[in-house]
């Protein structure tokens, strides 16, 4: 493949943020990167992180700034701030800036209108827009869609303890729609815990443990998380006579065929091992994460369930949902 230039932009350069640095960094092609975050403390960690990596290609350069850059061209640009600010990051960054293509984090946004005030923004300027759950991109996932029946009901088990159910159920939801080759579902039934706390990610975004379970037509995914100290994993998926399971956490694979069960070590990759491919993929025209406006079905009635609940906890009424 001919190496060219890129431009990039990531905005918020947080913990997630730096990780897409990184994985930018070992792209092969010459970058010219710019990361953006009003917090001098994150460009730090920023800073600090990519300085732990082998460069993809030794001319490419990082700028760090606070301020998003006025009346520029990137062809990709990445939005990793939090739920909170997105929204207002986002039209300040698509009036001053020309992108290709746009890249945000999860959860996108905290308020269904801000989705749709997106959507026109991006529709306007023709550009072409997706969400961060790379789970589509995992090959043991690719490899487990291969040979799913959609004839057959899906029936998909996320379980486990501390995996951190409000910020992370959209992952699922969203493999869940990669699975059945359709993003649109409802919450049919929900039994949360009355237990809420913050969320390490921040003040004012909250966690949820309990269950839920969200239908499309003959098809089903259950989501439930414990709370306990030890964090666990497993996404269960039964199709005919196949089940498999996936404990993330341990990296093991058991597929259970008419009783026949085997298993194997798997591969879980970082956010840091994505994002050099995640670039090539988009300035080949061949993204693999879901659309925005996919991932915008998804968002929407989950949003509302949980700012439901947190509502009641709260004792309030929320304007949108707490969570990042």
């Amino acid at each position: 493949m001919k190496k060219i230039v890129v431009k990039i932009l990531i905005i918020g350069a947080g913990q997630i943020g730096s990780r897409h640095l990184q994985g930018a960094l070992t792209n092969r092609n010459k970058l010219f990167i710019t990361v953006v975050d009003p917090s001098l403390s994150a460009l730090r960690l920023s800073r600090k992180r990519a300085k732990e990596i082998k460069f993809g290609n030794p001319k490419t350069t990082v700028t760090y700034t606070k301020k998003i850059p006025k009346n520029k061209t990137f062809e990709v640009c990445i939005v990793s701030t939090n739920a909170d600010k997105r929204a207002k990051v986002t039209i300040d960054l698509l009036g001053s800036c020309n992108l290709s293509y746009l890249v945000f984090e999860k959860v996108v946004f905290q308020k269904k209108k801000d989705f749709e005030i997106i959507s026109k923004i991006l529709k306007k300027k023709d550009i072409n827009a997706w969400v961060n759950c790379p789970r589509r991109m995992f090959n043991i996932y690719k490899e487990i869609r291969k040979k799913i029946d959609l004839n057959l009901p899906v029936n998909m088990e996320v379980t486990g303890s501390s995996w951190g159910m409000a910020c992370n159920a959209i992952h699922f939801i969203d493999l869940f729609s990669y699975f059945i080759n359709d993003s649109n579902f409802i919450i049919a039934e929900k039994n949360f815990s009355k237990n809420i706390f913050e969320s390490k990610r921040g003040k004012n975004f909250y966690e949820i443990s309990g269950s839920m379970k969200g239908i499309n037509g003959k098809h089903s995914i259950l989501i439930s998380c414990e709370e306990s100290k030890k964090n666990s994993l497993y996404i269960k998926i039964k199709n005919g006579n196949i089940e498999n399971t996936v404990d993330e956490n341990k990296k093991i694979w058991i597929k259970n065929t008419n009783g026949l069960i085997k298993s194997k070590k798997i591969n879980i990759p970082y956010q840091s091992d994505m994002t050099g491919k995640l670039i090539d993929n988009l300035i080949n025209k061949r993204c693999r994460l879901v659309s925005y406006e996919n991932s915008s079905k998804n968002h929407i009635p989950l949003l509302k369930t949980i700012k439901s609940h947190l509502s009641k906890i709260l004792k309030k009424k929320l304007n949108e949902c707490p969570i990042t």
